[in-house]
C-alpha cells in the first residue's frame, strides 16, 4: 500500500512542483467550494463531481481514498512531502492531522480551510477515516471499531462549536451554530455551551438545544424516580418477607457464657 500511495502522490507532487497552474486551480476549487450555498455537497463530492480532465486531479482523489480508507503507511513520510503544498492539500493535511489525534487542527481546517461543514460533523461522529471514503449505499462509513467513543465524539463536537463560534460569515456563524447544537446537542454539555455563545445572540438561536436539554433533564428525573420507587418496593417486600420469617420461627435466644 505504502509504493501505491507514493505513485499517486508523486504524480500529484509533480504536478504542482513544475505547474503554477495546476497550484491555482486548487486554490481556486477551494474558494469555489467555500461560497457555495448550503446545503451544498462534501468538498469530495465537489471535486469529484466537477473532475479536470487531467491525470493528476484523478490521481489526487484515489490519494484522498486511500488516505482515508487504510492505516499501513508511514504518516510521517508522507506529511514531510505535502506539507511544501498545504495551502493546496488542504483535504490532505486535515487526514493527516486526524492520524496524528490532532482533532482541533482537522476540524478548524474543515471549518475554515475548506468551509465543508458537513464533513466536520462526520468526522466528529465517525472520525477521519469517514471522511473522503467512497460511499456504499446503506452502509457506515466505517467499520464500528473506528467509530470514535461517545466521549471523544463529545470532546470534537465541543472543538467544533467553538470554530463554528469563528466562522467569519456573521449569518453563517449563526446557522451553523444553531443547526449543530439542535441536532447534535446531545453530545455537549450544556453549561459549556452556554458558557461560550455571545451573550448577545437571541434565545432563538439555539432554542431548540434549551429544549431538548430541558426534556432530557425531566426525562432522567423521571426515570430516577422511578428507579428509587422500584428500589423502595424492593426493601419493602424483603423487609416484609424478614418480619414473616421472624413469625414463623418466632423468637430465638442466645446463652450467654
Amino acid at each position: 500500500m505504502n509504493e501505491l500511495i507514493a505513485f499517486y502522490l508523486d504524480s500529484v507532487i509533480n504536478e504542482l512542483e513544475s505547474n503554477a497552474g495546476s497550484r491555482a486551480t486548487l486554490s481556486q476549487s477551494y474558494e469555489t467550494y467555500r461560497i457555495l450555498e448550503p446545503p451544498k455537497p462534501t468538498y469530495f463530492s465537489f471535486i469529484n463531481d466537477n473532475a479536470l480532465a487531467a491525470e493528476w486531479w484523478h490521481a489526487r482523489i484515489r490519494l484522498l481514498q486511500l488516505l482515508s480508507e487504510t492505516s499501513s503507511y508511514d504518516v510521517n513520510t508522507v506529511l514531510s512531502r505535502l506539507q511544501p503544498y498545504e495551502q493546496e492539500l488542504v483535504s490532505e493535511m486535515i487526514i493527516l492531522n486526524g492520524r496524528q489525534e490532532r482533532h482541533e487542527e482537522a476540524l478548524k481546517l474543515l471549518t475554515h480551510g475548506l468551509g465543508d461543514y458537513n464533513t466536520a460533523i462526520s468526522y466528529c461522529l465517525y472520525g477521519y477515516a469517514s471522511i473522503h471514503r467512497r460511499a456504499t449505499p446503506g452502509a457506515p462509513p466505517v467499520s464500528h471499531s473506528q467509530i470514535p467513543t461517545r466521549p471523544e465524539q463529545s470532546r470534537m463536537f465541543g472543538h467544533l462549536l467553538k470554530e463554528f463560534l469563528t466562522i467569519e460569515d456573521l449569518s453563517q456563524r449563526v446557522e451553523r451554530t444553531s443547526e449543530l447544537l439542535e441536532r447534535f446537542g446531545g453530545w455537549l454539555d450544556v453549561a459549556d455551551v452556554l458558557a461560550i455563545v455571545p451573550d448577545d445572540w437571541s434565545v432563538d438561536v439555539f432554542s431548540g438545544f434549551l429544549i431538548q436539554t430541558l426534556r432530557k433533564l425531566v426525562r432522567d428525573k423521571a426515570e430516577s424516580d422511578i428507579v428509587r420507587a422500584l428500589s423502595d418496593a424492593q426493601n419493602s417486600q424483603t423487609s416484609s418477607k424478614l418480619v414473616e420469617k421472624r413469625d414463623e420461627y418466632g423468637a430465638t435466644f442466645e446463652r450467654v457464657a
